[in-house]
């Protein structure tokens, strides 16, 4: 599934995939300085249900969102 969050007004968009039943993936993808970056998990990091897996990649995404904006002061 893909879905399409929002953090300090950045998209953020989450790709989830079951690889087996209750082994979940994730991965994030947003945009930073004109660059699509993709972060988080990837095959290796497996969570129990979809929606943990999506809050782990939100999560990493926020991060990577909070140290751009530390690097260039926030407003």
């Amino acid at each position: 599934m893909e879905y399409q969050e929002f953090y300090h007004g950045e998209p953020i968009t989450v790709s989830t995939q079951e690889r087996m039943p209750g082994a979940w993936t994730s991965q994030a993808e947003l945009v930073i300085g004109g660059r699509t970056v993709q972060l988080a998990g990837g095959p290796e990091e497996e969570y129990p249900s979809e929606e943990e897996a999506r809050r782990a990649a939100v999560s990493t995404a926020a991060g990577a969102i909070d140290r751009a904006r530390a690097g260039r002061g926030k407003p």
